[in-house]
């Protein structure tokens, strides 16, 4: 039967105490009271504290082995690796090597950049010859193929010859005076006709042979000067001309303040009219000549204004170019 324990029983312990593996340290009193520590240690005087394990040899040896197997295990495994990287990268295709230029702009190279202009030694051994022929063509189906642009010059040279026939001028001396002027490409050359007129011949290199400028030899314009002044456009006309400052003011243009009045003349010197421009404006300064020069050959697109009894008085609408050669754009 089960009985509750009375005051005066002792009460059996539930557990054993553990005995002790390790070095016990007994401290009697603590030390405040100055008391020695005790230990007892386990027979054969080992130490069995947590920082320092006993170890046998065999223990040793294994770990060693092991150390071994894991080292050549690696190295293996470390040689597989490069040697797999070594034929991946052998059998990847070669790449192509790059030009410093790529192809499409070489094979393109001959139509997109042309060649720098030639000394003058060489462009006038080639335009002598040249002159020789384009003053000694009279029909038009001879010039034709001397000249620029024969698509746009073609037109003009038979509304400039109506009969197809030219008065061939001949060359008696080409470039007498041993000077070229060089704009671009255009080349001006004097040369001396047979009637002992003295004129600039434009010549400019084109793909394939030289060429003429033949609207600046004949002075070529939109309309010929009688027609303009008997018919009076107001539309704009192309005209090459020779312009110098003069002061002269009438009929639609007599306000001096308003307008700055030029003489404007044919590049045949034949006809002459007078025009204007608003005083002070951008027209007007690009048209002003410096002081020491007297006349500028220029293009300029010129109109009658609206209802004008004057046949010789117009204004100058547009600035086209200084000199009579159009310059082709830059490709």
């Amino acid at each position: 039967m089960l009985r509750l324990p009375g005051a005066s029983d002792v009460t059996a312990p539930l557990l054993e105490p553990l005995k002790r593996t390790a070095v016990e340290e007994i401290t009697e009193g603590g030390e405040d009271h100055g008391h020695r520590k005790r230990r007892r240690r386990r027979k054969g005087g080992e130490d069995l504290s947590w920082e320092h394990h006993h170890v046998d040899n065999r223990s040793r040896h294994g770990e060693g082995r092991q150390m071994r197997r894991f080292f050549i295990g690696g190295v293996m495994l470390l040689g597989l690796i490069v040697a797999g990287l070594a034929i991946f990268l052998r059998e990847q295709p070669k790449p192509t090597p790059v030009s410093a230029t790529p192809t499409d702009v070489v094979e393109s190279a001959p139509e997109t950049v042309t060649a720098p202009p030639r000394g003058d030694q060489a462009v006038l051994a080639e335009a002598q010859p040249l002159a020789e022929k384009f003053l000694a063509a009279t029909t038009v189906d001879e010039l034709l193929p001397l000249v620029r642009h024969p698509d746009i010059t073609g037109p003009r040279m038979k509304k400039y010859y109506p009969d197809g026939k030219v008065a061939a001028p001949g060359l008696s001396r080409f470039n007498p005076g041993q000077q070229v002027s060089m704009l671009g490409r255009l080349r001006s050359i004097p040369v001396i006709t047979k009637d002992f007129e003295t004129k600039p011949l434009v010549v400019t290199e084109t793909p394939g042979a030289m060429k003429v400028d033949w609207e600046s030899w004949v002075g070529w314009s939109d309309m010929t000067w009688d027609e303009f002044r008997q018919t009076k456009p107001s539309a704009e006309q192309v005209f090459r001309v020779t312009l110098s400052p003069v002061d002269y003011y009438n009929f639609a243009f007599a306000d001096d303040k308003r307008w700055q009045s030029y003489r404007l003349e044919s590049p045949d010197r034949e006809h002459a009219l007078y025009g204007y421009a608003e005083k002070g404006s951008t027209l007007d300064q690009r048209l002003r000549p410096n002081v020491d020069v007297k006349a500028l050959p220029l293009m300029l697109s010129l109109k009658f204004p609206a209802g004008s009894t004057a046949n010789d008085q117009v204004e100058i609408a547009q600035f086209i170019t200084e000199g009579w050669v159009e310059q082709d754009s830059e490709p």
